[in-house]
């Protein structure tokens, strides 16, 4: 039984879709909605071309591993909307980061924070510790996305981190010298 041939007319602007999502995930970044549409349509495209090797990855996965981490852009209103966002029980600091995936646990991404009225950003590599998905059996749902902890940062990251805050952590947690 031969597949099905595939209509190139459906498959090419899928292709151009995932192409321009695939280098902006790892360049300028992409919002955590234009994330899950890279790994939808990664999954629906890689079903098609994409073989798997002997080690259970396909070669886009194995690209994908050798290209770096997804820049992941999330924004926040002001600054107090992220000191709000702040995990308290995570050591080293971690935020909960608004998205409508659940990624999995392990997942690591280069964060892009930024704040949309005072106009600053930074970037720092995280890691998911936990994911709140729909339908999730927690006290409660109204705030789905994931928790990230903050990992080892350069100076520079560490210090677009702390202009970020700008001292609202330290008077949120007593952290003032």
């Amino acid at each position: 039984m031969q597949d099905d041939p595939v209509d190139v007319r459906f498959l090419m602007p899928l292709m151009r879709e995932f192409g321009s999502l695939a280098r902006n995930r790892i360049g300028l970044g992409v919002t955590p909605i234009e994330y899950q549409r890279y790994l939808n349509l990664k999954e629906q495209i890689g079903e098609i071309f994409f073989k798997t090797s002997e080690s259970g990855t396909t070669a886009a996965e194995r690209r994908e591993m050798r290209s770096g981490r997804t820049r992941l852009v999330v924004s926040y209103a002001t600054r107090k909307a992220l000191v709000e966002s702040v995990i308290e029980n995570i050591q080293p600091a971690g935020l909960l980061v608004p998205t409508p995936f659940a990624a999995e646990v392990g997942t690591r991404f280069l964060l892009r924070i930024s704040l949309d009225r005072e106009g600053e950003f930074a970037e720092l590599p995280v890691v998911v510790v936990t994911s709140i998905a729909p339908g999730a059996h927690t006290l409660t749902t109204t705030n789905m996305g994931m928790s990230v902890k903050m990992e080892k940062m350069s100076a520079e990251q560490g210090a677009a981190v702390s202009k970020l805050f700008a001292h609202e952590l330290d008077l949120k947690f007593g952290w003032a010298n």
